[in-house]
Formats: C-alpha cells, sequence, structure tokens
C-alpha cells in the first residue's frame, strides 16, 4: 500500500495480473473509477466475482494460461473459464463501460485470496517497482555491509545485538534486537520497515522476486 496518503486506510486499487505471474497494483484516491477501454483495449469479458470486484479478461486471447487467474475465478464459482493472457482486476462495473477501484475492505479479502491461491500453486507474484516506489523490507534482509537508511540518511549495517534479557521493551515486542551500523549509530530493529525501492538491499529481491526498473 503507498504511504503519504492524507487518510492511509481510504484508497482505491486497479490491478492487472499476467501469466508470467507479473502483477501491478495501481492504488489511487478512493471512488475513483476508469474506462475499461483505457484499462484493456478491445472488446473484453467481465467476470463479477463478487458484489464488489471485478475481473476483466479477452475471452479469445490466444496466449499462454493465466493460472492464477483461472484459480482465482475457479474460486469464485467461475470454474470452466479458459483465461489466457493478462487480466485486469477492478471494483463493480456493472452494465456501464467504466469502473470503480477496488475499495479496502474487498482488497484486503481478495488479496488473501490470490495469495492463497498462489501458494496452493507453489508460485509467487512479482512486481516491477519504480526506483522510488515504497516497499516494506525485513530486517532479517540486510546482511553486513548492507547500506540501511534512516532520516533519509544512509548507515552501513554491522550486526545484529540482542536487548538485555530484562529489558521492557522484549516483553512487548519478543524479537526486537538493535541494529548496529559502523557510524556506531544503533537501531532498535522488529519486523519490516519502509524504504525506497532503489536503497533495499539484495535479500529483498531474492525474497520477493520483484524487479528493480531502471532510473
Amino acid at each position: 500500500m503507498p504511504l503519504g496518503f492524507t487518510h492511509p486506510h481510504e484508497f482505491s486499487c486497479f490491478g492487472t495480473l499476467h501469466p508470467d505471474h507479473l502483477v501491478n497494483w495501481e492504488f489511487g484516491a478512493p471512488h475513483t473509477a476508469r474506462e475499461l477501454a483505457e484499462l484493456f483495449p478491445g472488446a473484453c469479458t467481465t467476470v463479477p466475482l463478487d458484489a464488489e470486484t471485478d475481473m476483466h479478461h479477452h475471452a479469445e486471447d490466444p496466449g499462454a494460461p493465466n493460472l492464477v487467474a483461472q484459480r482465482l475465478a475457479a474460486r469464485y464459482g467461475f470454474g470452466d473459464l479458459d483465461i489466457r493472457g493478462p487480466v485486469h482486476f477492478t471494483g463493480p462495473s456493472g452494465e456501464s463501460d467504466r469502473a470503480y477501484g477496488i475499495a479496502p475492505d474487498p482488497f484486503e479479502v481478495f488479496y488473501k485470496r490470490v495469495k492463497e491461491i498462489c501458494a496452493d500453486l507453489g508460485v509467487r507474484l512479482w512486481c516491477k517497482l519504480r526506483p522510488g516506489d515504497t516497499v516494506s523490507v525485513r530486517y532479517t534482509d540486510l546482511a553486513r555491509g548492507d547500506v540501511y537508511w534512516s532520516m533519509n540518511r544512509p548507515h552501513r549495517a554491522l550486526c545484529f545485538r540482542d536487548l538485555p534479557p530484562d529489558s521492557k521493551t522484549l516483553e512487548l515486542i519478543p524479537d526486537a534486537r538493535y541494529l548496529v551500523c559502523d557510524d556506531e549509530k544503533t537501531f532498535l530493529a522488529y519486523g519490516a520497515y519502509e524504504c525506497r525501492a532503489d536503497r533495499t538491499p539484495a535479500g529483498y529481491w531474492q525474497r520477493t522476486g520483484n524487479q528493480l526498473l531502471d532510473a
């Protein structure tokens, strides 16, 4: 989810999923509507996955089977569809030629089902990220020598150090550690942190399979 919105829990999303598992989630302001012809040129077939989420594809596309999309359609009761090529996900379009983006709550349900299907198929989705995109990096992705950015300043990771056993922080965050950098700066490290895509450590790309676009 992008950061910097006035209300970060209010958004709408349009998505594209390709047969090779490349996916793009485009987040924007809530209640944003787009022309279907703009999203998906040419005649397309709309599959209403539920009342809040539509999937659009070319029924006659001769491309590679989109297995994730086929399995997703089957999960919603459309098990006989032969879906090939890219598919687009939007909010409800009804009988019109326009569709709204997927709202936050339906997107959470939808995205959870996509992840479950990928786990069943033994595949993972990947994104092409712009250098300035914000991504979530696990502290465990950091290795000695990696650059860790804090307050827009770089620090080179040296090691992790355990907190004292009697630390009150450990009572609240059992996996918390200190990240020690070679400039003697120390940071509390647990879970994940937000980072620009062009500032991520190699471990992020290895873990996610995502790719960084040229600047």
